[in-house]
């Protein structure tokens, strides 16, 4: 007798892809809450820069001609700057007040954004009316040197931050796979900082027992905020979506008090509770898939949902491979196969010092070591899959008919349709 099928429209890229399952084996569909736009987010952003966390109005610190920094994420964010930066600069009153304002892209160590992603991003007017700028990460000229962290991080930031009156960043608050959850003094580090501090920081998270995601209080954001409050950031603008893009809420403040108060609110619509544990789950890395160095985050939300010996199915567009960036792949293919408790050693024995790198290396080979696990990618080859020592599938339902097989027919099968961005728990 043939099973009911039930098909799952997944968000991939700027479109969806779907997959048919039996209805019988669902377990769960797992996505942030949908909580809609209370207000228009000019409305929301004033109100924010009015009544900030922990500490007086920006505006206060303006008397008139300072150097004005705002630092804002990149493309691999979905916050929306360009209806962010309008109310801000009115607010702060930086025509009346002559303000010279720069704007930065904290890009970590990302590749740079093009002009016409720029304007996408920061919005026509604001890009004619104000310099915008790249974070040159890897040049060392750009930066300078802060010292080091009491956990021995070097502290080398762009010296823009140095060289202005305040400096305020412009992010979104979502739950992280390394930091716990994205926002607050993030925009700092990685965001303006060079490779080897961001390399020490994500070594932190390389060797940790257990994932960050979710955990508000953890050894990676703890060096964040430590880096961000020498680098003297200002203040942060944080905004929370819900799964469809809307501004559910915008938060400004003193960059800890901010994001705490913001973690709060981003909880309510990212953790999601599942029934149980699953044989199977299938995930849409969503929106983080413009390549493995953002998909892997999907693989972080279903190791916490799938029996041990169980299948992920990754589904994930990346349309630039494995990374924008030639270190990052050179260090994948060189520890590639390596099991997750020895990756730390066979790169400080072989001379690697791209810890970012390990920290995506350390994910495949966790839930490789959990779970059979297929990726499902159109720009991904099988050879660079292979590197992560993951299999790949030419289709959803060929994945999930492997597992299926693997799995049986009683097997329960959950769907994270954001995997990029979902905080999924066992129980209520």
């Amino acid at each position: 007798m043939s099973r009911e099928t039930i098909q799952i429209s997944l968000p991939y890229g700027d479109s969806t892809t779907d997959v048919h399952l039996p209805r019988q084996n669902l377990l769960a569909i797992v996505s942030p809450r949908e909580v809609g736009q209370t207000a228009d987010v000019a409305t929301q952003v004033r109100r924010a820069l009015r009544d900030p966390a922990g500490t007086a109005p920006f505006v206060t610190a303006l008397k008139g001609g300072e150097r004005l920094l705002l630092l804002v994420d990149d493309n691999t964010r979905p916050t929306p700057v360009d209806q962010i930066l309008p109310t801000l600069l009115e607010e702060l009153e930086v025509e009346r007040r002559r303000v010279e304002v720069t704007i930065l892209i904290a890009l970590g160590t990302h590749r740079k954004m093009t002009d016409e992603e720029i304007e996408r991003k920061i919005g026509h007017e604001i890009v004619a009316s104000y310099p915008v700028l790249n974070h040159d990460w890897d040049n060392e000229r750009a930066l300078v040197d802060l010292g080091v962290t009491p956990n021995g991080t070097p502290i080398r930031v762009n010296r823009l931050i140095q060289e202005a009156d305040l400096c305020l960043g412009i992010g979104c608050i979502t739950p992280h796979n390394l930091a716990g959850w994205s926002g607050g003094g993030k925009i700092v580090q990685p965001g303006i900082c060079g490779k080897e501090t961001t390399y020490h920081t994500h070594l932190l998270a390389a060797r940790c027992p257990t994932t960050n995601l979710g955990k508000l209080v953890n050894p990676v954001r703890l060096e964040i905020d430590e880096v961000a409050d020498r680098a003297a950031l200002g203040g942060v603008v944080n905004t929370i979506l819900d799964r469809h893009r809307n501004v559910a809420y915008v938060v400004a403040g003193e960059a800890r008090a901010a994001h705490r108060q913001g973690v709060s609110v981003a909880r309510s619509i990212s953790e999601v509770p599942v029934p149980g544990l699953a044989d199977i789950v299938l995930v849409s890395s969503y929106p983080a898939d413009m390549d493995f160095w953002q998909a892997n985050k999907g693989l972080y939300a279903a190791e916490r949902i799938v029996k041990r010996g169980g299948d992920i199915i990754l589904i994930t567009p990346c349309p630039e491979g494995l990374s924008s960036q030639r270190e990052h792949v050179l260090t994948m293919q060189a520890l590639a196969g390596i099991p997750s408790r020895s990756l730390y050693h066979q790169a400080r024995q072989r001379g690697i010092r791209d810890y970012a790198a390990l920290t995506v290396c350390d994910i495949a080979a966790r839930c490789r070591e959990l779970a059979w696990v297929s990726v499902v990618s159109e720009g991904l080859t099988e050879d660079e899959i292979g590197v992560l020592g993951l299999d790949p599938a030419e289709s959803g339902e060929e994945a999930l008919d492997r597992a299926l097989k693997r799995q049986g027919d009683e097997a329960r099968i959950t769907v994270l349709t954001h995997g990029g961005e979902t905080l999924p728990v066992v129980g209520n």
